[in-house]
């Protein structure tokens, strides 16, 4: 059961930043991106990745959950510095 919640609140949390990379991908426009918002996300996952190998040690779900929400956010970055204007 722990699994399955860890799977589904990384899930989840990688999903809810891709509607707004992929809106920006087909539009080709960045105009409604908070680029701050994405920056911070970045600085918070590299922190919380941190955090939790030198407090709680190897934790797969929630590794897996800040590195995949980061790199979604590293994609956004890219994808905002490729369309704006």
């Amino acid at each position: 059961m722990t699994s399955f919640l860890g799977f589904v609140y990384t899930f989840c949390f990688v999903v809810c930043y891709w509607p707004q990379i992929i809106k920006s991908i087909k539009t080709k426009s960045v105009e409604d991106v908070s680029l701050s918002l994405f920056l911070l996300s970045i600085i918070g996952y590299i922190a919380a990745i941190i955090y939790t190998i030198l407090k709680i040690g190897f934790d797969f779900w929630l590794l897996a959950n800040y590195v995949c929400g980061c790199f979604s956010s590293i994609v956004m970055v890219i994808t905002y510095f490729k369309y704006k204007r």
